[in-house]
């Protein structure tokens, strides 16, 4: 998911931190006596995620909109596809309509079905793949492939529109503030579109500010890192930024549980959604960025490497994990959701995450539109 460009350590790095954000908050959201604080994150994960793959948006390696789609479709929609039915096929619903009740609601386009039977539940489930683009209730993250997929289109379309704008930076901005408050609009009148259209435009926005943003980090960057005389100086400003980014993204951030950039939910105060979103994504980048400078002694090298991973094997983590939250849930939420306990279920995620990495990456990778690589290569944590 980086456009096959050579890879950059921190954005890796970013990348698998956001990632990790979403695993622990389903764990959370399923096991809520799991207090990991993740509600408190909800404004800033899905955005962050966007305005670094906005940041990292090119079409260097395109000549036109047919090569572009075609390469998008191969990466993005072919394994949203194959894993969404895949991960549909091992639903224990399926095979024990008994355990509906337990799963988690559908929602397609604002409606919840009635669902009384298998058959029911299986058509719906297809309805959330290609209706909502939400995927299959046993691969429910890779919603945000399928929209990263359609928000890459529009955002290319835009581009090749750029060209002929006198100012094309202004151009953009005015897009991607355009698609927020259409977004915005959409969600105060309650209107969810066919393929998640509403929530296409809402992340436009941070898409293109991604986008926008490419230049100026890429001078941050250079900024803390040539070895100059006033490399500490602005080392020291980045991490004042970092700081007060933060403080206020604890002051503007307002939690709510029915918060959901999937449903195109952004609260109550489109102004507090953005500023906390934009705030918190400074503090990450800030974050990142002067990671990049500490010297790679063991336990930061090998925490670098475990995001780096994850941010390497995306696909299937987002699967995966929630595939094995939902068995948790399903069979054994009781149990496990109980003061102390409720923390297990961190381990065992990540236990059997880490092990269909291989699964996929050397077997299945086809389902993935990837090359196949070695055990060793997709469990690889030290570049």
């Amino acid at each position: 998911m980086n456009n096959g460009q050579a890879r950059i350590g921190w954005i890796d790095e970013f990348k698998g931190f956001v990632l990790l954000l979403v695993c622990l908050f389903h764990i959370e959201q399923n096991f809520p006596n799991a207090h990991l604080g993740m509600w408190h994150l909800s404004a800033l994960r899905m955005s962050a995620f966007f305005f670094i793959s906005g940041f990292l948006f090119s079409t260097k390696r395109f000549t036109n909109f047919k090569s572009y789609f075609t390469h998008k479709t191969r990466v993005l929609l072919v394994p949203y596809l194959y894993l969404s039915f895949l991960f549909l096929a091992i639903d224990p619903v399926i095979y024990n309509f008994a355990l509906f009740p337990k799963s988690p609601t559908i929602m397609v386009v604002n409606t919840i079905p009635d669902i009384n039977n298998t058959w029911q539940y299986i058509y719906w489930n297809i309805a959330k793949i290609f209706i909502a683009g939400k995927s299959s209730v046993g691969a429910g993250p890779l919603w945000f492939v399928f929209t990263l997929y359609s928000v890459s289109l529009l955002f290319y379309l835009l581009h090749e529109m750029s060209k002929k704008q006198v100012h094309p930076k202004l151009f953009f901005a005015v897009m991607a503030i355009e698609g927020l408050l259409g977004g915005w609009l959409l969600n105060e009148n309650h209107i969810h579109l066919p393929l998640g259209i509403e929530r296409d435009l809402t992340i436009l926005f941070f898409f293109g500010c991604g986008f926008l943003c490419k230049e100026p980090i890429k001078k941050i960057h250079n900024a803390i890192s040539t070895g100059t005389i006033h490399t500490s100086r602005n080392t020291a400003i980045v991490a004042a930024i970092g700081i007060v980014s933060f403080i206020a993204y604890a002051f503007l951030e307002s939690p709510s549980p029915n918060f959901s950039i999937m449903n195109n939910d952004l609260g109550k105060s489109l102004p507090q959604f953005v500023a906390s979103s934009i705030t918190g994504i400074i503090g990450l980048i800030a974050t990142f960025l002067l990671a990049s400078k500490i010297p790679d002694i063991a336990p930061i090298r090998i925490f670098k490497g475990i995001l780096r991973n994850i941010s390497r094997n995306a696909l299937v983590i987002l699967a995966v994990h929630w595939w094995i939250v939902l068995i948790l849930r399903l069979f054994f939420r009781p149990q496990i959701n109980q003061p102390g306990i409720a923390y297990t279920a961190i381990p065992i995620v990540a236990l059997g995450t880490i092990a269909a990495i291989p699964l996929f990456r050397c077997k299945l990778y086809r389902l993935l539109g990837k090359e196949k690589i070695s055990v060793r290569e997709s469990l690889n944590i030290r570049d």
